[in-house]
């Protein structure tokens, strides 16, 4: 098992469905990918784990640093992470350039994990 595997099963989340949106509930956070590109079920159940252990619910700069760095740490290259008050009033030209992408509603707020091409 690699240490992306382990970091993903740290949690058992329990998936929420309404309607043809899926979620799922960590016990701080309900986490809805809004939008992706290049990744596979893994690297995001990955990603949500990373966000659930490390984000505090607020534009913190020292928990999105802590985030980018283990993303980079367990994948490598270089990852960006932007904050988004709204999930799904985001705007970034650097999805259109990037190779994979995630953008979570994290209970309201969104986060992008975006891959650096």
């Amino acid at each position: 098992m690699t240490a992306v595997q382990r970091y993903a099963k740290k949690f058992n989340p329990k998936i929420i469905k309404e309607g043809d949106h899926l979620s799922r509930q960590y016990p701080k956070y309900r986490i809805e990918v809004t939008s992706s590109y290049g990744m596979n079920e893994e690297t995001i159940l990955f990603m949500e784990a990373v966000v659930e252990d490390n984000f505090n619910g607020r534009f913190e700069t020292d928990a999105l640093n802590k985030i980018q760095e283990l993303v980079q740490g367990h994948l490598g290259g270089y990852w960006g992470i932007q904050f988004y008050e709204d999930p799904y009033m985001f705007f970034s030209t650097s999805f259109k350039r990037s190779p994979s992408f995630v953008v979570l509603d994290v209970s309201g707020s969104g986060i992008a994990i975006v891959k650096e091409s």
